[in-house]
């Protein structure tokens, strides 16, 4: 598989990875923390080492996974500001 195309995917699971924990915790510039994992030898090169295994076993799976990656990318993860908010269901 392409270095171009691993580097896609690497970045496409840090930016899921941040946008995941972002939802659960508050973190301060997460711009800053993709950068930071970017940069990082470990996870890069064992993320492209896995993807790369994935692609010599899985290849067709590699063909759906990369346009759900893809969509995920532009997925507004943030709670909508104009829907109500959830009604709270008490048991009786």
């Amino acid at each position: 598989m392409g270095a171009k195309t691993t580097k896609t995917f690497v970045d496409s699971c840090i930016l899921l990875y941040t946008r995941g924990v972002g939802m659960f915790l508050l973190i301060n510039g997460i711009e800053a923390l993709q950068k930071d994992l970017k940069k990082d030898y470990v996870i890069t090169k064992e993320l492209s080492t896995l993807i790369g295994s994935l692609a010599l076993r899985c290849e067709q799976l590699l063909m759906v996974a990369n346009p759900a990656l893809i969509t995920m990318k532009h997925i507004d993860f943030s709670p909508a500001k104009d829907c109500p908010g959830v009604v709270e269901q008490t048991a009786e």
